[in-house]
């Protein structure tokens, strides 16, 4: 009666373990890999390699095995890939897995920013102009109209196999190349495109400077019944500065006019469960970039501000309701005590080194992240150093080193490129 737990080198992956072991419930961590972050977690009590990610069929009849063994176990997502597959299969991983996973057309629709965007627009939800470009490419119709620069991107990012988040396109001119690049570069799973056509279509959307710097997140939990309960951060540094990945959060008061919204819109679609929402600030406008249906990144910090996400998940895929009960009370009644954060200490002071060295960064930038870090070190969640759990952090750490003296061009660019 444990919980298997897939994606051990996701931050969220070693969030959930931890909390799961400090419950005294077993956990299972799977990989592809041997030397994932999360497998060194003291709270991990057995480890399992799993058949790869880009072969989903054999993953998926992988699973139904183990489950067939371990009956009663839990199985929860950590991407956005899993995600997907664990609801398109949901009929056959339920059969031997406990789930706490909607239907493929909530997740499906959470996904696809096209299906996203309408379903916002039903609910009230702005989100930044976007079109799809379709066989037209940079002639279609909808280019003339366009506000200078956009992204390209795609609509997805679920079995996407080049990892792509996004280009940036200054003019037509430029659309057009990088359109050329990101048909080249940009391919999916066919478990994907197989089930969806029309989803590897690319899209263009508005690029708000905003997005740089003032990503607003709204965390947290929605049950079946429609309760949400939640937290709110202000993403205050990313890598790459321009389109990346949080390296740093502050927490924020809700905004109860956010949460109000989303809840109407996972009621709308029929999506319960953990998630992670992301908008841009622009004014007093809030517009919606991404809503993760699963476990995610900074999960850690939305645990250590009194949300215990995986404890809910669980009560509420055994069907036990009062304890599920229990918890949303807890956690509607916590309070900060101010200057709460999160941060990824040891990619923070890469980036600081590298970029201060470079110069993308000047000293005095250099120096506020330093005194930052320094003035919230007794609140900061760290997104893997944990002084009761130590070995994922080594790991981490020479993850990067070994990272570095493999590719050391593409390691330093990486984390000194701003785009």
């Amino acid at each position: 009666m444990g919980v298997l737990l897939l994606g051990a080198d996701y931050y969220g992956t070693l969030a959930a373990a931890r909390c799961y072991g400090k419950h005294g419930i077993a956990v299972t961590m799977a990989d592809e890999s041997k030397n994932a972050r999360a497998l060194y977690s003291r709270h991990v009590t057995e480890k399992v390699v799993h058949p790869p990610l880009s072969e989903p069929r054999a993953l998926l009849d992988w699973l139904v095995r183990w489950g067939e063994a371990h009956p009663g176990t839990l199985l929860y997502p950590p991407n956005d890939h899993l995600s997907w597959l664990f609801a398109a299969n949901r009929d056959e991983l339920g059969k031997v897995f406990r789930m706490y996973s909607p239907g493929e057309e909530a997740i499906i629709t959470l996904l696809d920013k096209k299906r996203m965007h309408e379903a916002c627009a039903d609910v009230g939800i702005e989100v930044p102009e976007t079109h799809a470009l379709g066989d037209a490419g940079a002639e279609s119709d909808v280019v003339s109209r366009l506000r200078w620069p956009v992204l390209l991107k795609p609509r997805t990012q679920v079995f996407l196999e080049s990892g792509i988040k996004g280009f940036i396109a200054q003019d037509k001119a430029t659309l057009a190349s990088e359109l050329a690049r990101f048909r080249q570069l940009v391919r999916f799973n066919r478990v994907l495109t197989d089930r969806h056509p029309d989803i590897a279509e690319p899209m263009v959307q508005e690029y708000l400077t905003a997005a740089e710097t003032s990503i607003f997140s709204v965390s947290g939990f929605v049950a079946e019944d429609g309760t949400v309960v939640a937290r709110a951060a202000m993403k205050v540094l990313q890598r790459p500065r321009k389109v990346g990945i949080g390296l740093c959060f502050e927490g924020r008061e809700i905004e109860p006019v956010l949460v109000e919204k989303l809840g109407a819109l996972c009621k709308k679609i029929g999506y319960h469960g953990t998630f992670e929402s992301e908008f841009i600030v622009d004014g007093d406008r809030r517009l919606l970039i991404d809503f993760n249906p699963r476990f995610y990144s900074q999960m850690g910090f939305d645990i250590a501000r009194g949300i215990p996400l995986p404890m809910l998940v669980w009560h509420a895929a055994r069907g036990e309701r009062e304890a599920l009960e229990g918890e949303l009370a807890k956690a509607r009644a916590w309070r900060a005590s101010g200057g709460e954060v999160y941060c990824h200490k040891t990619m923070l002071d890469l980036v600081l080194t590298l970029q201060g060295m470079s110069g993308q960064m000047t000293r005095d930038d250099v120096r506020h992240w330093r005194r930052w870090y320094a003035e919230h070190r007794g609140t900061a969640t760290d997104a893997v150093r944990d002084p009761d759990d130590r070995m994922p952090a080594v790991v981490d750490a020479a993850s990067w080193a070994k990272h570095f003296a493999k590719h050391p061009r593409s390691f330093v660019r990486s984390f000194v490129l701003n785009r």
